[in-house]
């Protein structure tokens, strides 16, 4: 008689067979795109290039970049060389596989400039290394390595060549270049917030707010730009100004105001602190103060509809969050139509007003008042 555990195994093997048949299919589908292999990885994981792009890292993190003792592979420069050896041309048909071996060969030659810079000779170094050193690098940037930053933050290797003239000027055009794509990816993403908020459902948060004056702290008839932060926040402090007049050089000064929120509207000790907070800072924008179940409201407004927005977008998980300062856009009746969150460059400031002046209209731009008609002599 079997015994009770060699009942259980084969019992759950036939659970697997009928339930999950493909566990004990051979595989009989043949990957399409070529493969390409290094001798030293080939019996790990080894799927993608970014694990290669991994390894070179961990290795250098662990300073090895000759083959450990007692072994002919291993170390970065044995890596760097096996990746230099797979021969691009080979793999025509595949632009995946060749994007991969591009990518893995930049790398290549950014650790080679490394490991070449950690054998020349500090004291006396020869021209002709410093050019090697200088040729695997513009060769990494060549391929695709764009990332400035890591190559100054390799000085303990390339210090070498920081001071010449050519090294300066790669990092320079880099630098321009990663400014350029910051600028360009952050306006694409100002343009889809836009586009978010205008698929969603239309809510409006619109309360019959007074600036200290007595005078109405909507703008009337046009979109407003409300800034809502607390008093005495040093990001407010610093961004303010700035909005002010980027806001004044696009035309939309006289949309903009702040909203300053506290637990109680009406609390005159707060009310004058506030008075007292903003003739210090120098600000010429209104301002009005709201209490926390306004706050609520308007925060619950924005959770609303962002949300909404994502899932017409398809993204049901998408989640909202704010923190001050904040600028939020609303058109003319009071829906809010995009918001930033933290303090902002003015290129970004530049960027977003571009977006909302596109999303509002016309009604953003300040009127130029009309000279009065002439009266008849």
């Amino acid at each position: 008689m079997k015994s009770a555990s060699y009942q259980h195994i084969c019992v759950l093997a036939l659970t697997l067979a009928v339930c999950c048949p493909h566990i004990f299919a051979q595989e009989t589908k043949k990957t399409s795109e070529p493969t390409w292999s290094i001798p030293w990885l080939k019996n790990t994981s080894l799927g993608k290039a970014t694990i290669v792009i991994k390894r070179f890292g961990r290795l250098q993190r662990n300073e090895i970049w000759d083959p450990p003792a007692g072994y002919s592979i291993g170390g970065i420069d044995y890596l760097a060389t096996e990746v230099l050896k797979l021969d691009e041309k080979s793999f025509e048909g595949s632009e995946a596989t060749q994007k991969d071996i591009r990518d893995m060969q930049s790398y290549a030659y950014f650790y080679r400039a490394r490991s070449r810079g950690r054998k020349v000779d500090a004291k006396n170094p020869a021209e002709q290394e410093l050019n090697e050193i200088m040729a695997d690098l513009k060769k990494a940037v060549e391929l695709g390595y764009t990332n400035h930053l890591e190559i100054l933050g390799s000085k303990k290797e390339l210090h070498h060549i920081f001071d010449k003239a050519e090294f300066k000027e790669l990092i320079k055009s880099l630098k321009e270049k990663a400014f350029t794509r910051i600028r360009e990816g952050y306006t694409r993403q100002v343009a889809r917030g836009f586009a978010l908020y205008a698929k969603a459902e239309k809510k409006t948060w619109r309360p019959e707010l007074k600036t200290p004056a007595g005078e109405a702290f909507w703008p009337d008839g046009s979109p407003a730009i409300v800034v809502l932060s607390r008093i005495h926040h040093d990001g407010y402090n610093k961004f303010i100004g700035r909005l002010e007049k980027l806001a004044g050089a696009k035309g939309a000064k006289l949309n903009l105001r702040t909203a300053f929120y506290q637990h109680r509207a009406d609390d005159k000790g707060r009310l004058d602190q506030t008075a007292d907070y903003v003739k210090a800072l120098g600000t010429e924008s209104p301002y009005s103060v709201i209490d926390r179940g306004q706050y609520k409201e308007l925060r619950e407004t924005l959770k609303s509809r962002y949300e909404d927005g994502s899932a017409k977008e398809g993204n049901k998980t998408a989640v909202f969050d704010i923190f001050q300062p904040v600028v939020i856009f609303f058109d003319a009746a009071g829906v809010p139509l995009y918001l930033t969150n933290g303090v902002l460059e003015d290129w970004q400031i530049e960027a977003v007003l571009a977006g909302f002046t596109a999303a509002a209209g016309s009604g953003t731009e300040e009127k130029e008042t009309a000279p009065a008609p002439e009266t008849e002599k």
